[in-house]
């Protein structure tokens, strides 16, 4: 490793930091809204940088470039990771009932969707380019997420005013 980082220059480091620091909350954030742990989300969002970092194009880079790059690493370790997790919280006797956020009921490419869409911002011409589907698919994924979204938090709602109907 140490070999690769001595190759960048002072200039390539600072402009990787600047990057870093610019999209790593959105990354984050993004991340922990598809797998809804914390310590997870970390560990990929560390994992899309460094394996940037690594390839040595940071000049190159731009957001989507990164969106892609979290798309791609998100694909191929996500349902590891939920494992991973699912085994945890059994590891510590908790209920995985509890992680009750209603996102993580949307299918994980509706969450992909989603997130990118209103946690990094992306219009539906630039999801449909990233995930390579017909825009009119991500409008419909995003119109179905928002109304499962709604008729779930509506749900929860009226429970919690009628506690006998449950």
């Amino acid at each position: 490793m140490r070999e690769k980082t001595s190759r960048f220059s002072l200039i390539d480091r600072f402009v990787f930091k600047s990057f870093l620091k610019k999209n790593q909350t959105t990354v984050y954030r993004f991340c922990y809204l598809l797998v809804n742990d914390r310590s997870l989300a970390e560990e990929i969002t560390g994992q899309v940088f460094v394996t940037i970092y690594q390839e040595g194009k940071i000049r190159e880079i731009d957001s989507f470039m990164l969106y892609q790059h979290l798309i791609y690493y998100l694909q191929d370790s996500l349902l590891a990771k939920r494992r991973n997790l699912r085994s945890r919280l059994q590891a510590v006797q908790v209920d995985p009932s509890i992680i009750n956020d209603p996102v993580c009921f949307l299918p994980i490419e509706d969450r992909i969707i989603l997130g990118l869409a209103h946690v990094c911002s992306l219009p539906a011409e630039v999801i449909s380019s990233l995930l390579d589907v017909p825009k009119q698919e991500v409008k419909k994924s995003l119109y179905q997420s928002r109304e499962f979204l709604n008729d779930f938090l509506n749900e929860k709602r009226i429970r919690e005013q009628f506690p006998l109907l449950s």
